[in-house]
């Protein structure tokens, strides 16, 4: 039942109204004033949210329009003091006499009639039975609330002559602060009662002489402890901008960078963290043109970058392709880049999924340490296969995938319903019609009231919400300000860093479990053929550079590069042919040695083989040489070619016999490339002499004695044989 008790008597005359009285050369209030159309708006600046059992509520408005016709809180005559008194019967206090001689006496004093009583000014303040469905605050919150649709009243108190609680800042602008206390039922005169948890709307009417000339709703959150009462929601902001790419034209790179100094500033003007998704490439870039500066000590002091390959990089298409060890030293390389350039390291907690993701990519990302992905909307609708939601998918708890392994990668969907308030064009219509207060109170009681209008089972679901802007990017930080300041005054809603998420954060019980598809993104297997072709060759090139040349790493990350989406593949065959006509510059400036016969007269010697340089820079080659007569006791040598000069190399060799023999001379890379067409030698070995001759002369000796004896043998042999002749007488 409704009652009008007087909660306060307070004459205005005793006590009067306090005016804030601006400096002259700035005589205007702090926020703009609606035109005097002769009425009277109330706007809310500020409020208590929660109520616990017999607590206040605190509310801080805003009255504008015809203040001195309406409601008579102005002086009825000007004048520079600060406080107005009005006449309550009581002696008015003296006043200095004039100054100069004193005035001839009258012989009848003037009369002159009292001023009238002020106007009764009474604030009514109404509360009203919990609300159960969000849709309910529709029309609710602001000045002028409807008046139909609402629960039914519970309790309603009136605070007469408030213009002890009024503060003129301006002829058509003042505020107002009441605290109204709650109670219990039997609830006493002076209170209001709430005896049910839940969010309560509460009417203001500012009424004069009993005249309604304002309104004003809100609502507030009754609860009575942790055990009947939803978590509190985490809300953290969030945003990505677009890799430009390595083809990315100035403009291109200009705006991605204009979006990170956006980001920036709004990270300055938030306490909370900001998680930004910024590929490497762009933060050099806004430091390079000086867009930021990292050696502010404000420069995202509490906020989180994100890792990302240095190339933007398809997670998806390098896992059907066989390539994560490309993905793996991009993504490190993207991290080195950023801590180099701001000397903040990325981190790898969350995964901005902007495009559409493959199971087993999903998989690589977990076993890197990503711990959920961030998927728009759009994303998700295009990527899950089967289990998803029907309508809309849900943004406050996390979606678990299952991944080829068994295992699950936990995703939550992006909100931007709420982020779409954050764009400029939207915040400036919000703030046409609503202050920053009142939208914050409308934000934080939805919020609650989605959470009391779950199945029962899930109203103890922690809940949390990725924020973002629909398209990710930098945002209008007005009201997210006013959400963060009214968060840190209230159990129902807290700002929390994005990779925070995880921890606190429900995962919603989907039937069946939603599933990626097996293959997302681009099909590169022709283009990575080639790339293959070309890391070979340059793998045989790099043995012939020094240990410390930077051209194989440099080499080896831009072959990994082309994996990535990010180019066409017109760009990369041409780059590819750049790499190759690299490579074969480097194996061209090498010069064979010139073919040569060369004479042995000994049993070892050297063979002095010239190779030339035709390169301003050193290179590291193999010598080979092989011969049927001849033995290289060293084998192959590796030799450094000075720059622009021929290299005499000295190689011991070894005969095995005499005679006239072909030398295959090899010039190869220290992996074992042939850099050049072998070339023949001829050499000519007279070196078996001296010992070795005598001893072929005593075998001969010793042979031809063998044969003399043997011949000698079978003569007498032969002459045994024949018969005695016999003398005739």
């Amino acid at each position: 039942m409704s009652r009008a008790i007087a909660a306060t008597a307070i004459t205005f005359a005793s006590l009067g109204i306090a005016t804030t009285v601006a400096a002259q050369n700035d005589p205007g209030p702090a926020e703009p004033i609606k035109p005097d159309n002769g009425s009277v708006r109330i706007e809310l600046i500020d409020q208590s949210f929660d109520l616990t059992p017999g607590g206040s509520i605190d509310l801080k408005y805003r009255l504008l329009g015809d203040l001195e016709t309406i409601v008579d809180v102005m002086p009825t005559t000007a004048t520079s003091s600060t406080t107005i008194s009005v006449d309550s019967g009581a002696d008015e206090p003296p006043t200095e006499p004039p100054a100069g001689p004193p005035a001839e006496p009258t012989t009848s004093p003037p009369t002159t009639a009292p001023p009238p009583p002020p106007i009764a000014l009474t604030l009514r303040i109404l509360n009203y039975e919990p609300l159960d469905d969000p849709a309910q605050l529709i029309g609710l919150l602001g000045a002028d609330p409807k008046t139909g649709g609402l629960p039914p009243v519970v309790d309603g108190v009136d605070l007469f002559d408030i213009r002890s609680m009024i503060t003129v800042e301006s002829p058509n602008a003042a505020v107002l602060e009441v605290s109204v206390p709650t109670d219990l039922a039997p609830s006493i005169a002076e209170n209001l009662e709430f005896n049910v948890n839940g969010v309560h709307p509460v009417i203001v009417q500012l009424r004069a002489d009993d005249q309604v000339v304002a309104r004003h709703g809100t609502v507030v959150e009754r609860h009575s402890g942790d055990s009947v009462t939803p978590p509190t929601v985490d809300l953290s902001m969030f945003a990505a901008i677009d890799d430009p790419g390595p083809n990315g034209t100035e403009a291109e790179y200009t705006a991605a960078v204009t979006q990170f100094a956006d980001l920036v500033v709004d990270a300055e003007a938030l306490e909370a963290a900001i998680t930004m998704a910024v590929p490497p490439s762009v933060v050099t870039a806004a430091v390079a043109s000086g867009a930021v500066d990292p050696d502010d000590p404000k420069f995202l002091a509490d906020d989180v970058l994100l890792a990302a390959p240095a190339t933007p990089f398809d997670i998806s298409t390098a896992v059907a392709v066989e390539r994560v060890d490309a993905f793996v030293r991009q993504l490190r390389a993207g991290e080195d880049d950023v801590a180099e350039a701001i000397g903040k390291v990325p981190v790898r907690d969350v995964w901005p999924t902007t495009t559409e993701l493959s199971g087993p990519a999903a998989q690589i990302l977990r076993d890197l340490g990503v711990r959920y992905l961030a998927m728009p909307t759009a994303v998700y609708r295009s990527t899950v296969t089967s289990g998803s939601e029907t309508g809309e998918p849900g943004v406050d708890r996390f979606i678990e995938f299952a991944l080829p392994d068994g295992g699950r990668m936990p995703s939550i969907v992006v909100d931007e319903q709420l982020g779409a308030a954050f764009t400029t064009k939207q915040t400036d219509e919000i703030l046409a019609e609503w202050t920053p207060a009142e939208w914050a109170v409308q934000v934080i009681a939805e919020l609650r009231l989605k959470q009391f209008d779950a199945p029962l089972a899930q109203q103890r679901d922690q809940r949390s919400h990725l924020v973002a802007v629909p398209d990710l990017g930098a945002f209008d930080p007005r009201l997210a300000m006013e959400l963060e300041r009214m968060a840190a005054t209230t159990r129902a809603i807290r700002f929390s860093p994005a990779s925070a998420l995880s921890s606190v954060t429900a995962t919603a019980p989907m039937v069946p479990t939603p599933q990626l598809p097996d293959v997302a993104g681009p099909s590169l297997a022709t283009r990575l053929d080639r790339i293959e072709e070309v890391a070979i060759s340059l793998q045989t090139v790099a043995s012939m550079l020094p240990a410390d040349d930077p051209r194989p790493t440099a080499w080896t990350r831009q072959l990994d590069s082309y994996v990535s989406t990010a180019y066409d593949d017109e760009t990369v065959a041409a780059e590819l042919d750049g790499l190759l006509a690299e490579a074969q510059t480097l194996r061209d400036g090498v010069v064979a040695p010139e073919p040569f016969t060369f004479t042995l007269t000994g049993r070892n010697g050297d063979i002095g083989v010239r190779i030339g340089n035709k390169l301003d820079e050193a290179l590291n080659v193999v010598l080979r040489l092989s011969s049927p007569r001849l033995e290289f006791p060293n084998g192959d040598t590796t030799i450094t070619l000075l720059p622009d000069e021929v290299t005499v190399v000295n190689v011991p060799v070894v005969a095995r016999s005499n005679g006239t023999s072909p030398v295959t001379v090899e010039v190869l890379t220290p992996s074992q490339d042939p850099l050049t067409e072998p070339v023949t030698l001829t050499s000519r070995v007279n070196a078996l002499t001296g010992l070795a001759q005598a001893l072929t002369f005593g075998l001969f000796l010793i042979l031809l004695t063998w044969w003399f004896s043997h011949w000698r043998a079978r003569r007498r042999t032969n002459m045994a044989a024949e018969p005695e002749s016999v003398d005739a007488d």
